[in-house]
């Protein structure tokens, strides 16, 4: 069909008209009440904040700079901004299908009726308490 694609480790990518012809999926509900206990539990302004600030400050075609400024989410979660940037190009590598504090995964599995949740440990690196300033 002419379309460019490539392959990354073993997948092919797909075109752009690939792409559009998928079903749209949508995202988890935001709640920053945390009412909900299945919704992701930050506002939708806090996620786009975060998904912004690490655009910019990963960066393969240049070396990055990272903006006094840390999203307001990172402080409330607790997480250093450095450590989050560590993990933002493999965070669903390191975590896979959840990420939280490690108490909150150990949680998670006790719901699941599991013994094992990928990402435990990088759980307990993410969220350790943060460097001094």
């Amino acid at each position: 069909d002419g379309s460019p694609s490539a392959v990354l480790e073993g997948e092919t990518l797909r075109s752009e008209d690939e792409t559009r012809a998928l079903p749209k999926i949508p995202l988890m509900p935001f709640d920053a009440t945390a009412q909900t206990p299945w919704a992701v539990p930050f506002a939708f302004e806090d996620y786009l904040e975060l998904v912004d600030w690490t655009g910019r400050a990963v960066r393969s075609d240049k070396r990055g700079h990272i903006e006094a400024r840390l999203p307001r989410i990172l402080d409330r979660l607790n997480i250093d901004g450095e450590r989050f940037l560590g993990y933002a190009n493999r965070l669903l590598e390191a975590f896979g299908t959840a990420i939280g504090a490690p108490q909150a995964m150990t949680s998670l599995c006790a719901r699941r009726q599991t013994k094992y949740l990928r990402g435990i440990r990088a759980a307990r690196e993410l969220f350790a308490p943060k460097l001094a300033a």
